[in-house]
């Protein structure tokens, strides 16, 4: 589905495709999540590393993108690199060399992504420091506002944005979207969903992102954004944010 000129999120995937740059970009993998959860005392099956690794070569396949851009959260601790962590990482990132070609890899770090520094070489990967400037392009992960004022189109993850249905027997559920909108000043900005197969999303159109993230406070107004929902193999126009809310509100 295109979102603006040069710009597509890509039929049934959490993954957005920026032509220009011929990069397909994606946020908050939460890589070594179950091992971290493990750890706490809660078991869960090891898919996280699985299904994200289809997703991204399913996107490559669909856009022959030659580069990744991933826009913070690759891991999931704020302390440390859980073993994990290590090891998916490695994993992953050797994928998207080896297996699937990719001739740039860049990270913006995220709040989770502390100690990550330390393996940039030894990975191959770019890393940035919050925020990236590519081609009037801004990648920012969300928990501190852009510093860059020039870029004509923003990027940011952090937020695991979502909308709630409900289903045929009451039951409300998460669906994964993508918002595009348009900042105070008039940029255009999308918020990636989740890539982490367990995060299911903040239910934007019933919740306060004031407290997610400054950006909300003092340089966008979530409700006039679109909420474009990851369906089985499509998306999803379910329109502006303060119109769902409107309805949930009903």
């Amino acid at each position: 589905m295109r979102i603006a000129k040069g710009v597509e999120a890509l039929e049934g995937l959490p993954v957005l495709y920026i032509e220009e740059l011929s990069a397909i970009v994606c946020s908050d993998l939460h890589l070594g999540y179950e091992g971290v959860m493990a750890d706490r005392g809660t078991f869960l099956p090891k898919v996280n590393l699985r299904n994200i690794k289809k997703t991204i070569k399913k996107a490559i396949e669909m856009t022959n993108a030659e580069r990744i851009i991933i826009d913070g959260d690759i891991k999931n601790e704020f302390s440390n690199v859980h073993v994990e962590e290590f090891n998916e990482f490695y994993e992953f990132t050797k994928f998207l060399r080896e297996e699937l070609k990719l001739k740039q890899i860049d990270l913006i770090k995220g709040n989770h992504d502390n100690f990550i520094d330390r393996y940039e070489k030894s990975s191959n990967i770019k890393l940035y420091r919050q925020e990236a400037s590519m081609n009037g392009f801004l990648f920012f992960h969300g928990e501190e506002l852009p510093h860059d004022k020039e870029a004509r189109f923003l990027v940011m993850g952090h937020l695991h944005p979502a909308i709630g249905v409900y289903n045929k027997l009451g039951i409300k559920e998460k669906l994964k979207c993508f918002l595009y909108g348009k900042m105070e000043d008039g940029r255009e900005i999308v918020i990636l969903p989740a890539m982490n197969y367990f995060a299911e999303g903040v239910d934007v159109a019933m919740r306060d992102l004031g407290e997610n993230s400054p950006i909300f406070a003092k340089m966008l107004d979530v409700g006039g954004m679109e909420a474009i929902c990851i369906g089985e193999d499509e998306l999803l126009d379910f329109g502006k944010v303060s119109e769902i809310a409107a309805i949930g509100r009903r």
